[in-house]
């Protein structure tokens, strides 16, 4: 074996012999650090007492209050998380303040045909915004937070 060749051989053998000893003590360090499997089964039986023993006060949670609009004409109820204007609509229609009719388009979702009476008609169209700007999807597909205002306008149709 040439001189070269030997020493790459002797270097390699000196650095696998160090990651070796390096290997045994970190791992005599962690198994020292262990808790007994006892007193592990002891310390979860204590959190489960003290979580048992917090006692729970059951509120309802208040929502925040969204609006409706239809034709410049305000309804609000309250809603705490994301969902449909379909059932924000629902929720309001529910509540005995605005009636509605839908038609459900399959792989588009819903879109509202009739508000509180008022029919579209070939010409005219109910056309809804979120926030002030017009929707591209089905009142099912899009989302509302709390506190957002959807406003019906009843258009001319623009196609």
């Amino acid at each position: 074996m040439s001189k070269s060749k030997k020493i790459i051989t002797y270097g390699f053998l000196v650095m696998a012999l160090v990651f070796f000893l390096i290997f045994i003590f970190t791992s005599k360090n962690e198994t020292e650090n262990i808790i007994p499997n006892t007193e592990v089964i002891n310390i979860q039986e204590e959190v489960v007492k003290e979580v048992r023993s917090v006692p729970v006060k059951k509120t309802a949670e208040k929502g925040i209050k969204t609006t409706l609009e239809v034709n410049n004409t305000k309804y609000e109820s309250e809603i705490n998380k994301e969902i449909s204007v379909y059932d924000f609509m629902t929720q309001l229609k529910t509540e005995g303040k605005i009636t509605f009719k839908e038609k459900t388009y399959s792989g588009i979702g819903k879109f509202i045909q009739e508000i509180n009476g008022l029919k579209s008609d070939g010409d005219n169209y109910w056309i809804y915004y979120v926030n002030g700007v017009e929707a591209s999807i089905g009142v099912s597909n899009y989302k509302i937070n709390p506190g957002n205002v959807v406003s019906w306008k009843y258009e001319k149709n623009k196609y």
